[in-house]
């Protein structure tokens, strides 16, 4: 998952708890006991954020479960159950809504899209690779990348000061991923795995947007759940003066691109270095979306 701040990690977990409130507040549904447990964590997160957002975030939590009500039990009366997933889980859902029938697997995201953003260490995770030959000869070359850059830097113990041989590093790194990423490119089922880890294409997706002012300018639904899983992928790193980049592209259109950055200031005396990609949508089939609501005209379904 994308790693965010403090305050906009309290504010996607603020949505997802006033969607998950609204729905639990609707007769015949009911909450799982670990999204009771997450809503009870959650609740303090909304006296963290600004009073005015906290205002449009309910009213988008109450349009979004709305839509979740009339997309799983239109004309009838159907028992829904709504879970809240946990960080160790697969794939990228937030909510988990189910009827006996039915299941609706939820991401839910404020003010972005993006995609999910892997570390270059456990890259191979990603693809469905932990504890293989490749994982342990991916995780040795990690390593000789990085006792190489800490060679060349001595005891210096932030990247800002050695800018010429932190990009050394990132393309080095970069490198390591691509011959990894290529190693797998024609197995259909890590591609899958790491398309999914990406994109996270089993779901529907409700985009929450707002204005410079705080208020509700947006919501849109993305049937993520059409996207094509691809077979194959090609991998190859882009070199910059100051950074890299690794470009993947899918064999169902989808080109995607992993820029490296370091995700601390600090540089570790030992162990792995504080590195992170983020990974985002360079071409590709958009999913079919529908609109919730669009400020600029009006609410399409309250």
């Amino acid at each position: 998952m994308p790693t965010l701040s403090r305050s906009s990690n309290d504010n996607g977990r603020s949505l997802e708890y006033l969607i998950a409130k609204s729905l639990g507040d609707t007769p015949g549904v009911r909450l799982t006991s670990r999204a009771q447990t997450s809503q009870i964590r959650d609740e303090n997160n909304l006296d963290n954020i600004d009073p005015r957002l906290r205002i449009t975030l309910k009213k988008a939590g109450s349009i979004a479960a709305g839509w979740v009500i009339s997309e799983l039990r239109p004309g009838s009366k159907s028992f829904l159950e709504v879970d809240r997933s946990s960080d160790g889980d697969e794939g990228v859902a937030d909510l988990i809504i189910s009827t006996s029938s039915l299941t609706l697997p939820l991401s839910v995201k404020l003010n972005h899209d993006a995609l999910s953003h892997p570390r270059p260490y456990s890259l191979t995770a990603a693809v469905g690779l932990s504890g293989t030959a490749i994982d342990i000869d991916h995780r040795s070359r990690m390593d000789k990348a990085g006792g190489t850059f800490r060679r060349r830097i001595g005891r210096v113990e932030t990247f800002s000061l050695v800018p010429h041989e932190k990009a050394q590093l990132y393309f080095e790194i970069c490198e390591v991923c691509v011959e990894t990423l290529n190693v797998i490119r024609k197995k259909p089922k890590n591609v899958a795995a790491l398309f999914n880890f990406l994109v996270g294409p089993g779901c529907k997706k409700v985009v929450v947007r707002t204005n410079a002012t705080k208020d509700l300018s947006e919501i849109e639904v993305f049937d993520y759940q059409q996207i094509e899983i691809p077979r194959t992928v090609q991998a190859r790193t882009e070199r910059r003066t100051e950074a890299s980049s690794i470009v993947m592209n899918f064999d169902n259109g989808w080109q995607i691109g992993l820029r490296i950055h370091n995700a601390s200031s600090r540089i570790s005396p030992a162990n792995q270095l504080s590195l992170k990609f983020d990974a985002q949508r360079i071409s590709g089939k958009i999913p079919p979306s529908e609109v919730l609501f669009d400020g600029t005209v009006s609410s399409k379904r309250v």
